[in-house]
């Protein structure tokens, strides 16, 4: 079925007429819309952003007369063969597939002469183009029989020219097989689709147009009523068009409908009452559960559908006067009806006028929380257009069949999928037996559980940790096949948590769910760079009910605090504390072992195919038994593949419903974890295969790196290990059906003669590699000297290519460093921190003059550099310091080897190049002190420079840092015993030092239980504390620790080490003073000191979301606007005397402060700012333009000052270089206008809201003043 609307809009150029078609367009919702009339100018049309059609094609003329478009809806199947549009803007025609059907669409609008020649040549270019079915519709601008659909007050009978022009156009249409679709399924009717209000008379001017041949599949023509236009639109439903190009859509929990307060409580009440009456001995809870969403459901749709009606009550009932007024003025036609009609389309036009503000208020609501800011709005902003995901056919049989229509598709796509989640089904004769797979695993010296482990994790649910699962859930996720939300579970968490926890607790104690709870909607991803026609090239995401959700997380976080315990370190996908650059370092480091030693090596990158989706669960369990986990945990993790159904989700078709027997779901948040264990055993297995030769580095061997499935081997003997290597992937595939794509894994070898490589290519078809391979998204190069240039290199001209095409977009100042920071910065971080080689300077130089060349749009700067790179509170804007932000990913890597108990793999390779040294302790030596190391690798090499570097800065401290470890005395004492305190719990030099001085061993001895024997070695300790060089000055207080030091002091793998760096790296100059706060010093003659600019950069802090107030307030604090005083030394055709009192010189303090024309708009400003906040504010430039008062204010009120100052700032920067000064009743709008759009906002987004809202000071100043116009006493 296809539906379209024929439209003349009489122009679409303002705003409230574009709003009101996308109403009507919400309300009709038709397939294919034709507008006529748009007056679009070419080139210069605005945009006609109606949700849903994205496919627009227009034919506009060279002013803003005529023109006319066909807009496609996204859920036909769509796809052009040809267009032609008249360059007038008359006529458009395309000839294209529609659902799998052939049209050819033609939108006409006639001039108003002429009408017949005009038609003549359409029909005839028509005629050498027209394929399938022919469809023209448009405004004729003539009716073609006058005598029925014509009728006027003052000329009752057509005249003779009319009705003869009238029979020219039916023969014309008669000559080319074309019917007036509408006249023949309304024969004897007199509707109309043109009114002229100005002579009252009626017409029926636009039509649809179809051949015999497709009459039959017509379902109903209508004439809709004349509303804003004065044209009525005209539908047309056809049938037989092909197969739909989307089903209907599913049920899903309506968010908004949570923001009414009656719906909100009904549901509160439904819930309760159904839970108190059916919550009965006799009711089990998996009964309970699910009749409760089919109650819900019901509610639900009720309130929908109530708040919908509300929302359109009174424009329903405009409509129908309408209906009512055109049909009596159209039988009628006199002034007294004419004058009913036309205040009912007036009504009708305020209507929409309010909702197009209304919803313009929204927009400029998210504009104003999410403007200029890094989040989803910035990042569609800057997104290139993205390629349509919809399947347009799949390529099946080896070529042979090719499928078009979504449902054909999406059953497709079903059969192959039921296929991939089935092996061990009777069809698949390579089925596994258990007793292999318990040969295999007995073997293997894998790990397992504690007892108390066990007991933890088959420990009771608990509501506790249902509703901290339920408050931690990612919002505005897709639901699963029952459609109730997160935000439900979230809003009703308190009523639900009870049933959820005896809900969870039968079905760990069962086994099972309920059928219809693990019922499963597939949605198939396009995998990037592959052809989306065929099966296997998508990623099948697993849509699970949100209550599954919720009970696999809960499992998952249990399972996920013990893995680090039982996965080996080079398994770092999905494991706390592990991440995918700790295995990008490790291979840096053996591919320089490989190099120094000449080891005849191959890297070898397994490609495992559909490997998440081929898991055996009977493997799966029998690997969790032989880690440890109780029977009872199997029950409850296994609950979860009981009996799981899945239905794929193509275009709103849903397939035929298949079951699954094997893999791990996508989307399910125990999944990778389960796939980590799964794994385990492979990686076990080789590892402790002798046959299979690795790089060893000091007493361990590293054949295996793992980032879930993406499996990288460094192997040595090549010619030994590549067969056997093939045995145990063989082995492991027969008892887990996990299958390897040789084709695509790669392979690179390294110093290994050519013959025996041409030996390995012939034998193992995988795809060898010349110089590098791929992993985890960066090339490894056989020489890490080459990593510079395959990586680094090409990023470079990224960063170019990103920041060109970003440079057509309007972005403000402040929006482009916000841009970086999101889209950039993660990119260039992911290479720093997985390939942390020394990078020359002249590279980070050119990265950030990039950076600095966009952010200042190409112009030269007005603030230094350096100082937008400090943090916000220090009076910058955080503009990334790439320089700053390279170390700091060297010395977050150098962190790492602090973490405890298990720190990297590829620390322990490092180390083992320090020989007796250790890394942790020498990096606490300065250079001279530190033992000569000249073996270690070159990646450490860097990292102690790097730290010498930056030492100072990171431990806040030049002296000797409370955070060194005892085991740095070794160095300085002879025979000292590091061990022996460490016993005691003394691990670091703070645990003897308390506010700049030695504890006294009396002390410690109370404290730590020491004994006499101890008190030389503190004695030898003291001393070495105040040798010339590392004293803590006694005298003196000590510095904190700083935020490293801290870490270093308690490790966590939680830490963000990163951060934590950069911010130390990131610190002005101590004492430093800019010039910008030296002029305003010097204009303003005061002394400002620090903890006052401090003070002055922290206003605005919480006060607003607003960017555009909090980068003119930065630009006035920076002295960023070129003030004639300035300007003239740079343009010498400007004069530096002000443009506004024309008097006196143009200087920063008096064109924004002292100007006798502006001077009298600060006074109003002042005065206002006393109403607003209760406190009189020292009328000083200090006060109202820095913000630095000598005045106390609480925190709300400095928030509402900032916003009051921030917008006169505004309002004066916006009448730059005009005589013109705002006046009070401005700054109170625009502050009525950011208190609005904040509350908006708050309430749209979620964002929390403050213990103290600083708005309600204004609300209180808004309330005296009404009550005071009222004159009601105080």
């Amino acid at each position: 079925m296809l539906k379209v609307l024929s439209y003349n809009v009489k122009g679409l150029n303002a705003p409230v007429k574009r709003h009101a078609l996308a109403a009507d367009v919400l309300r009709l919702k038709p397939d294919v819309i034709c507008l006529q009339e748009t007056h679009f100018k070419r080139l210069a049309h605005p945009s006609l952003g109606i949700r849903n059609f994205p496919i627009q094609y227009h034919a506009t003329g060279p002013t803003k007369a005529r023109g006319v478009s066909i807009l496609i809806r996204s859920d036909v199947v769509y796809q052009l063969h040809r267009k032609i549009s008249d360059p007038r803007g008359r006529y458009l025609i395309l000839v294209c597939s529609l659902n799998h059907k052939t049209y050819t669409l033609v939108n006409i609008y006639s001039p108003n002469t002429e009408q017949l020649s005009f038609i003549s040549g359409i029909l005839h270019r028509v005629s050498l183009v027209a394929t399938g079915v022919l469809l023209i519709c448009g405004d004729l601008n003539y009716s073609i029989d006058p005598l029925r659909d014509v009728r006027s007050p003052k000329i009752p009978i057509p005249t003779k020219r009319s009705i003869r022009q009238g029979q020219k156009l039916r023969d014309l249409f008669s000559s080319h097989g074309l019917y007036d679709v509408w006249r023949l399924w309304h024969p004897g009717d007199s509707e109309f689709t043109f009114h002229s209000r100005v002579h009252n008379t009626y017409s029926r001017l636009d039509y649809f147009l179809l051949q015999s041949s497709s009459l039959s599949q017509v379902l109903k023509c209508e004439i809709l009523d004349i509303t804003w236009s004065d044209h009525a639109p005209v539908f047309l439903t056809i049938g037989e068009g092909g197969e739909r190009g989307a089903g209907k859509a599913m049920w899903r929990f309506n968010d908004s409908i949570l923001s009414d307060p009656g719906a909100l409580a009904e549901i509160e009440q439904t819930l309760a009452e159904y839970f108190t009456l059916n919550n009965t001995p006799g009711v089990t809870p998996e009964t309970l559960w699910q009749a409760h969403k089919a109650v819900l459901r019901g509610v639900c749709i009720k309130w929908a559908s109530r708040l919908n009606q509300a929302r359109q009550a009174d424009k329903l009932l405009i409509l129908s006067q309408i209906h009512v007024a055109a049909q009596a003025n159209s039988s009628d036609p006199t002034p007294a009806h004419l004058k009913i009609l036309l205040e009912a389309q007036a009504r009708l036009s305020d209507w929409n006028y309010k909702a197009l503000l209304y919803s313009q208020r929204r927009l400029k609501a998210r504009y104003y929380a999410y403007r200029d800011r890094p989040g989803r709005l910035l990042a569609r902003y800057l997104r290139p257009t993205v390629a349509a995901t919809r399947i347009s056919h799949l390529v099946l049989d080896s070529g042979r069949k090719t499928v078009y229509k979504p449902l054909e598709i999406g059953n497709a796509l079903a059969a192959y999928y039921g296929d991939l989640y089935n092996l061990q089904s009777d069809s698949h004769p390579s089925s596994i037996s258990e007793a292999r797979v318990d040969r295999y695993l007995s073997d293997l010296h894998l790990p397992s559980l504690t007892s108390t482990q066990r007991d933890g994790l088959s420990s009771p649910f608990t509501e506790l940790e249902i509703a901290t699962t339920i408050k931690s859930l990612p919002s505005h996720k897709s639901p699963g096949p029952d459609g109730f939300t997160d935000i439900y579970y979230k809003n009703f968490s308190a009523l639900l948590t009870p049933h959820l926890l005896s809900l969870f607790s039968s079905a760990a104690e069962t086994g099972r769910f309920p059928e219809e709870m693990l019922r499963t909607t597939i949605v198939p991803l396009p995998k990037p760079g592959k052809s989306p026609t065929l099966c296997p090239n998508f990623r099948p995401i697993s849509l699970l009910n949100v209550d599954v959700k919720i009970y696999a997380k809960i499992i998952a976080n249990r399972v996920a605090e013990l893995l680090p315990g039982l996965i080996c370190s080079d398994q770092v996908g999905f494991i706390r504390g592990r991440q995918g650059p700790h295995n990008t370092k490790k291979l840096i480091d053996l591919i320089q072992v490989i190099q120094t030693h000449r080891l005849p090596s191959v890297l070898l990158a397994l490609d495992a195919e559909k490997a998440f989706d081929r898991v055996d669960w009977m493997f799966l369990r029998k690997v969790l038994l032989k880690f440890g986990f109780p029977v009872s945990v199997l029950q409850s993790i296994f609950a979860l593949y009981a009996s799981p159904t899945a239905s794929v989700l193509t275009a709103g078709f849903l397939s035929t419903q298949f079951g699954i027997r094997n893999g791990t779901r996508q989307g399910c948040p125990l999944s990778p974890l389960l796939y980590a264990l799964v794994i385990e055993p492979l990686a076990q297995r080789i590892r402790q295969d002798d046959g299979v030769a690795g790089i060893m580095v000091g007493p361990t061997v590293y054949k295996i790196g793992l980032f879930a499935d993406d499996i990288l081997l460094t192997l040595t003997e090549p010619t030994d290990s590549l067969p056997r290597l093939s045995e145990l992937l063989t082995e492991y595939s027969a008892v887990s059906f996990h299958k390897i794509n040789l084709p695509k894994s790669q392979a690179l070898t390294i110093n290994v003669p050519g013959k025996v490589r041409e030996s390995l290519k012939q034998t193992f078809q995988f795809e060898w590699r010349e110089d590098y391979l791929q992993y985890l998204g960066v090339k490894i190069s056989k020489s890490p000297d080459q990593l510079f240039d395959l990586n680094y290199k090409p990023f470079l001209a990224h960063i170019k290519q990103l920041l060109f095409k970003w440079k057509r977009k309007s972005l403000s100042w402040i929006g482009r460093i916000a841009a970086i920071k999101m889209s950039l910065l993660p990119k260039l971080l992911y290479y720093f921190r997985t390939i942390p080689i020394r990078l020359p300077k002249s590279y980070l130089d050119e990265v950030q003059s990039l950076l600095n060349h966009y952010v200042w749009n190409g112009k030269r700067p007005r603030v230094p550099n350096r100082l937008l790179n400090l943090p916000i509170r220090r009076g910058g804007l955080a503009m990334p310091h790439i320089h700053l932000y390279h170390r700091a990913a060297v010395l977050a890597s150098l962190a790492e080897y602090f973490h405890s108990p298990r720190p990297p793999q590829w620390t322990a390779i490092e180390q083992s190049f320090a020989k007796q040294y250790l890394i942790t302790t020498v990096i606490w030596l300065t250079r001279r002190q530190r033992p000569p190391l000249p073996d270690i690798l070159p990646l450490t090499r860097w990292y102690l420079h790097v730290w010498d570097m930056s030492r100072t800065l990171l431990l806040n401290t030049t002296s000797l840092s409370l955070a060194t470890p005892l085991e740095v005395l070794t160095h300085w004492i002879a025979d000292f015993d590091s061990a022996r305190w460490t016993s005691r719990g003394i691990g670091h030099l703070h645990q003897l030092i308390s506010g700049g001085k030695m504890l006294t061993f009396e002390m410690l001895q109370q404290r730590y239980r020491l004994t006499e024997a101890w008190r030389l070695s503190y004695y030898q300790i003291t001393s070495v504390i105040r040798r010339p060089g590392t004293s803590f000055q006694p005298t003196l207080p000590q510095a904190p620790l700083s935020p490293f030091a801290r870490f270093v002091i308690q490790p966590s793998t939680q830490a963000k080490l990163l951060s934590i760096c950069y911010a130390a790296l990131n610190v002005p100059l101590p004492d430093h003073t800019w010039s910008f706060q030296k002029a305003w010093e010097g204009e303003l003659g005061i002394k400002i000191p620090p903890q006052d600019w401090e003070r002055a950069f922290a206003l605005d802090r919480g006060a607003y979301r607003c960017t555009s107030l909090m980068e003119v307030r930065r630009k006035v604090l920076y002295r960023w606007y070129l003030v004639p005083a300035r300007e003239c030394h740079v343009n010498h055709k400007v004069s530096p005397i002000c443009w506004r009192c024309e008097r006196l010189k143009g200087t920063m303090i008096h064109v924004w402060w002292e100007c006798e024309a502006v001077e009298p708009f600060w006074r109003g400003v002042a005065g206002l700012v006393e109403k607003a906040i209760g406190l009189a504010i020292p009328f000083a430039p200090a006060d109202f333009l820095l913000g630095i008062s000598k005045v106390r204010m609480d925190r709300w009120q400095k928030k509402l000052f900032s916003v009051i100052t921030s917008s006169t700032m505004l309002l004066i920067a916006r009448s730059w270089k005009q005589q013109r000064v705002p006046i009070v009743r401005e700054i109170r709008d625009m502050v009525n206008n950011t208190r609005d759009y904040e509350l908006m906002a708050r309430h749209i987004y979620d964002f929390p809201q403050p213990e103290k809202d600083h708005w309600s000071l204004w609300d209180s100043m808004l309330a005296a003043e009404c009550t005071v116009d009222l004159g009601v006493p105080g």
